[in-house]
Order: structure tokens, then C-alpha cells, then sequence
């Protein structure tokens, strides 16, 4: 999800410090230090009114420990595979009452039901950080970091080809919060070093290793139709950016999280509203309620009540990629782990589309931004 530790770090430094277990959020793409489990917003921001790091999910590398063989899960072999659901980071093991997080890995499921492990990806870097992969759309394509090449690597798990970007970019580059999102034909790919930081951060033509700028105070969402969407959080902005550089933002009045890709209008995004607090009064975050922006005028067009959703203490993770005109998928995160619906824009209406059960952490699903 976001820029979010900066952000709601300045949005909740009025916040009192009340519980929001109820607003409970998953894994989104995903990530942070402290805990990255399906915790939430919620949390993230009482965590910030503490001067804590925050962000959606929880932190990036300090997994639920868990105790996770390994030999019963064969390699991502070489080749045509098959399109893929989603991908998850392993969890850390507990030794000798220490966690230990040196086998920590990266798996890929394939729409057939199939997981493999993969090798490949780097998932942590020498100093911890954890290394986030990507997926098309389309489930298609899986772009991943190789230590062995320095470099980001598009899989095509369909056609068996592969392509490693000419962009060689140093291991210690990836900080705190990096990100990673791939395009719909996976010839770009977004890179960002550092979450809440000002590090500018890249998009890779992996073709032929021409780079274009991103302002560091932005975060990408989506690149497609040659079009990145980056979003400032705060204020906040949303800059259509063309994949050539060039374009300006848009400012909405409010703040908002957890943007979905631009609809096939080509101008409504949906996310989540950030809500106003008074001094002294509980920070709540809207777990049922989507809302509608226009990115070209920065108009709020409507908002959208939620139905269908479980009934436990869990809540939205974010939105991601719109199945058709009229429904977009949202991630959700309780206490069953962690889902996936499309949902009506007209009716609010979700259906389940993905379940992934366990306590399951740093999930990335297609086209949807993984950190």
C-alpha cells in the first residue's frame, strides 16, 4: 500500500491512542517493520501516534514465527508453468526461543492450485530488508530481484521466457519498505527503494534499460496503457504519469489510502477515506465503505456502502485491479487469513474471489503494487 508510515504518522499525531483492533488490515501488498500480519490501519496509525513505524500491513520482516518445513514444496522449474493466483513470503522459525528468518522464501501459487518455491527471488537482503516481487495482472508474468544478477527478472510462467532488466541496481539499494510493480505486458517495471523516504525512485523499460524518474515523495500503484499512477499521500495527489515522464497531479480534496488501479473509464479510482478526527476523539477507520474519485478533476463521484464481507474483527487491506467496468477487487484481512473479493461499484455488492487461510504473510497478487 503506501507512502503510509510518513503519512499517517502526520495524520495521527493528534490521534489519542485507542484501541482499532476491529479495522484489522491483512497483508496488501504489503509489508512494514514491527509485525507484517494482518493487523490494520488501525493499528498502523496508533503505532504511529508512538513514533513507531507503520504502513499496511505490518512490518516487513518480523513474520509470525512459525514452525515451516520446506522439503515438501518442489522449485519453480524452468519453462512454461502456468499462470499464478498469488505469492507469499514463508514465515520465520522459531529456534531455540529466537526467531530466525534465514530461510525465509518466497512461493508462488499457481491458478491450478500448485506451489512452488522460488529460489531465485531474493527475499531478504544481507542487512534484513525484505525484497518484494510482482505479478501481472494477468497472473502471467512474476518480476523478482536476483542476487546473482543485481538485477529485476520478468518470468513469463505461460510462454517460459524470461528477461532480466539491463538496469543493474546494488542490493543495498533496497531499503525499508521497497517496491515493486510490474506492468500489464511486463515491459516496466516501478522500482522504489525506500518507503518514507524522499529516495526518488525508477521505472525500467526492461527491454532496452531506459529509466524514468519518480518523485520520492510518490509511490506507484499501477503501469499500464503506458501510464504509471503514482499517489502522494497526505494531501493527497495522484499523478498519471506517461511511462516517458511528463504530466501533474491531481489533489482531492481529503485524505485518502489504499488506491486501486484506474478503472477502464480511464479516470475513476477507487480508495479508502481517511477520516477526520477531532482532538481527542477515536481515530475509526471506514472498513465498509469504498470511495469513488475521478483522477483527472479530483473529484469525489460517490461513495459506495460494502456488503458481503465477513463478520469477524478483520478489515479492508486495500484495492487493487478492476475486474470489469463495475467491480474492483479489494483485500481483505481476519482472523481466516486473508481474501480476495470483486466488488460492485453500483451495489456494493462482494463476491469472494481468493482465499488465502492461515495467518499468511507478505502476500502479492496480480497487478497489484507488493512492498
Amino acid at each position: 500500500m503506501t507512502r503510509l508510515r510518513e503519512a499517517l504518522g502526520d495524520i495521527a499525531e493528534e490521534a489519542p491512542l485507542v484501541s482499532l483492533a476491529d479495522v484489522a488490515i491483512a497483508g496488501h501488498r504489503h509489508r512494514r517493520r514491527t509485525v507484517l500480519t494482518a493487523s490494520a490501519v488501525a493499528v498502523l496509525c496508533v503505532t504511529a501516534a508512538v513514533a513507531v513505524v507503520v504502513a499496511v500491513p505490518w512490518p516487513r520482516g518480523a513474520q509470525t514465527a512459525t514452525r515451516q518445513g520446506q522439503e515438501a514444496v518442489p522449485d519453480l522449474p524452468q519453462g512454461k508453468v502456468g499462470a499464478i493466483s498469488r505469492a507469499y513470503m514463508t514465515s520465520c522459525k522459531v529456534v531455540e526461543h529466537e526467531i530466525d528468518c534465514t530461510a525465509v522464501e518466497w512461493r508462488v501459487v499457481t491458478r491450478a492450485g500448485k506451489t512452488y518455491r522460488v529460489p531465485q527471488a531474493l527475499a531478504k537482503t544481507a542487512k534484513g530488508e525484505r525484497v518484494p516481487v510482482a505479478i501481472s495482472r494477468d497472473g502471467r508474468l512474476l518480476a523478482y530481484y536476483s542476487r546473482d544478477a543485481q538485477a529485476h527478472v520478468v518470468r513469463d510462467l505461460v510462454g517460459g521466457s524470461e528477461t532480466t532488466s539491463p538496469v543493474t541496481i546494488k542490493e543495498e539499494r533496497i531499503g525499508v519498505g521497497s517496491m515493486l510493480v510490474l506492468s500489464d505486458d511486463g515491459r516496466y517495471i516501478a522500482f522504489d527503494p525506500r518507503e518514507g523516504s524522499k529516495y526518488p525512485g525508477m521505472l525500467i523499460d526492461v527491454r532496452t534499460g531506459r529509466t524514468t524518474h519518480i518523485n520520492g515523495k510518490y509511490e506507484p500503484v499501477s503501469v499500464k496503457g503506458g501510464v504509471a499512477e503514482l499517489v502522494r499521500y497526505r494531501k493527497t495527489d495522484l499523478w498519471l504519469m506517461p511511462v516517458t515522464g511528463g504530466g501533474k497531479p491531481v489533489r482531492f480534496n481529503g485524505v485518502f489510502i489504499m488506491f486501486s488501479e484506474v478503472a477502464p473509464d480511464g479516470r475513476t479510482v477507487a480508495a479508502v477515506e481517511f477520516p477526520k478526527v477531532g482532538k481527542g476523539e477515536p481515530l475509526m477507520l471506514e472498513k465498509s465503505t469504498l470511495t469513488l474519485l475521478d483522477a483527472k478533476t479530483g473529484k469525489l463521484l460517490r461513495k459506495v456502502p460494502i456488503s458481503g464481507l465477513p463478520d469477524d474483527r478483520g478489515g479492508v487491506a486495500g484495492t487493487t485491479i478492476w475486474q470489469s467496468e463495475s467491480e474492483v477487487t479489494l483485500l481483505y484481512g481476519g482472523k481466516e487469513g486473508e481474501r480476495s473479493y470483486a466488488v460492485d461499484v453500483n451495489t456494493g455488492r462482494a463476491r469472494l474471489l481468493d482465499r488465502q487461510s492461515g495467518r499468511t504473510m507478505n502476500l502479492s497478487y496480480p497487478g497489484a503494487a507488493s512492498g
